[in-house]
Order: structure tokens, then sequence, then C-alpha cells
């Protein structure tokens, strides 16, 4: 049964975790995390992409060598 309390801070949330594993339960609180944050976030759609875009790019730059990218050569 999950439990909720709440007043005007904050909100306290209880779930059971009788059957999950340790990674389980880690991988749970930081998805809340991450979807707080996300809730919290004021970036636009287009802001998101070209982020999502530089961080590709600068993953292709740092990985291009393992796929014998002509670029790095």
């Amino acid at each position: 049964m999950v439990a909720i309390e709440a007043d005007k801070h904050e909100i306290r949330v209880s779930i059971p975790t009788v059957g999950m594993t340790p990674e389980a339960v880690s991988a749970f609180v930081s998805w809340l995390r991450l979807e707080s944050a996300v809730r919290r976030s004021q970036l636009t759609p287009e802001a998101a992409w070209q982020l999502s875009e530089d961080v590709k790019s600068g993953w292709w730059q740092a990985n291009a060598h393992r796929f014998g990218s002509a670029e790095t050569k």
C-alpha cells in the first residue's frame, strides 16, 4: 500500500519495497529525481533539441575512432 502525507512544504510518499532489488529501488528513486527536475525545468522544446544535438555531436567527436569514421583520419 502506498502511503502519502503532505504539508505546506513537502510530500512524503512511502512505497513498499518487498520484492524489489536494491538496484530497482535505486532506479526508481533516480527516475523520480529526473521527473522532478524535468517538471521544474524552464527549457523550451527548441533549447532541448539544441542541447540534444550538442550532446550527440560531442559524443560522436569523442567516439568516432571506435567506428572507423573518416572524420578521425
